[in-house]
């Protein structure tokens, strides 16, 4: 079967030389195997035909697919050197700079691209996204407005609003917001724009459109996971506890979902529960603040006290800067010196009521 398969890539390679290059052609390589054995193989029909510009264009396609950006935009650029007259081409390169986040070429050469008469939707993407990285928000609304007449959908509608936000027009990005909703209910990136929106301004409204995306598709991990942050932050533990357990966010790696539910737990006073996600979080990440100063607060509402300061020194020993942790800290030592000092004057009193000597004062620091 791979020597069939290579049989028909070499029928279809030796006969590039004699057809137009077509964009809509795709590379067939599918795993990793495959990839490496494509690029040996054009490799070795470079050197027997090294003025021909569709076989760098295809080497440089996978690649792309291999993500190697670099070989890929250096064989684009020899295939640019052959034919620099071919739009798609071009088009091509700018794609590549646009994977390497290199917005000014990219935008340079999808011009290229359309100064050779391409006109088409990926083109136009292009620079949309391109010029709105940069803050060019006059021509990505240009570029925008030339997409929508080819491709009029949800994800560039996204596109559209995101361009007026950054025109600080908030009442045309809510519309073409509501409008990306229409064209694909499903999508979830318009609801959580819209949250963005309005989640300082109008905390009601946001929810809703959080509410209003779970009706329709309730499976969502990432929008469950922001209506469980929602409801912690309203105070509603029980509830957003549920929602938490909904996304399978207790079977999580990620040390700040961990830590965020056990700031959960700590908020509901089940300060066990808080420990064991914390514990979790730091056999993954030792140095991982928010979960250490979790832990210590834990401990000192379990009036284990020793281990509490001794989370705390850790931190501070990691980060003598850390003020909060200072703070803590500093409380922490006070109120056990007052505990200290009532647990003697108890002893005293106890003593002067049964008539015996005042028990020996032994200073310490920290008690259990």
């Amino acid at each position: 079967m791979i020597v069939i398969h290579r049989f028909l890539i070499i029928i279809i390679l030796l006969s590039v030389s004699c057809q137009r290059y077509s964009r809509h052609e795709i590379v067939s390589a599918t795993s990793i195997e495959e990839e490496t054995e494509m690029i040996s193989f054009l490799s070795e029909l470079i050197e027997k035909e090294q003025s021909n510009a569709q076989i760098y264009s295809k080497r440089s396609q996978v690649y792309f697919k291999m993500d190697d950006y670099s070989k890929a935009l250096i064989d684009i650029q020899k295939a640019l050197e052959l034919e620099p007259t071919s739009p798609d081409l071009y088009q091509f390169q700018s794609k590549i700079y646009d994977a390497q986040n290199n917005h000014i070429e990219s935008i340079n050469s999808a011009l290229q691209a359309e100064q050779r008469g391409l006109k088409n939707y990926e083109l136009y993407r292009i620079l949309a996204v391109n010029y709105l990285a940069i803050n060019e928000v006059e021509n990505a609304k240009q570029s925008i407005d030339r997409l929508m007449t080819l491709n009029r959908s949800a994800e560039n509608l996204c596109l559209k609003a995101d361009i007026f936000l950054e025109l600080k027009d908030s009442t045309e990005a809510v519309a073409s917001y509501r409008q990306a909703i229409k064209e694909d209910p499903s999508l979830s990136r318009p609801y959580r724009s819209l949250y963005e929106i309005y989640k300082f301004k109008d905390f009601e409204r946001a929810e809703n459109i959080i509410d209003e995306y779970l009706q329709a598709d309730g499976s969502n991990s990432d929008m469950l996971l922001l209506k469980a942050r929602l409801l912690k932050n309203r105070n509603s533990y029980d509830s957003s506890l549920s929602f938490y357990k909904m996304t399978g966010a207790l079977l999580s790696q990620e040390n700040d979902i961990l830590t965020e539910i056990g700031q959960l737990y700590f908020e509901r006073s089940d300060y066990d529960s808080a420990l064991l996600l914390t514990n979790r979080v730091l056999l993954n990440d030792s140095l991982y603040r928010n979960a250490s100063l979790l832990t210590a607060r834990s401990l000192d509402k379990k009036r284990k006290y020793d281990e509490a300061k001794q989370v705390y020194e850790k931190l501070i020993i990691q980060d003598s800067t850390d003020l909060v942790v200072k703070e803590e800290l500093d409380k922490l030592n006070r109120k056990v010196a007052y505990l200290w000092r009532l647990k003697q004057q108890e002893q005293s009193f106890d003593s002067l009521r049964n008539n015996t000597a005042p028990p020996t004062v032994e200073r310490k620091e920290v008690n259990q």
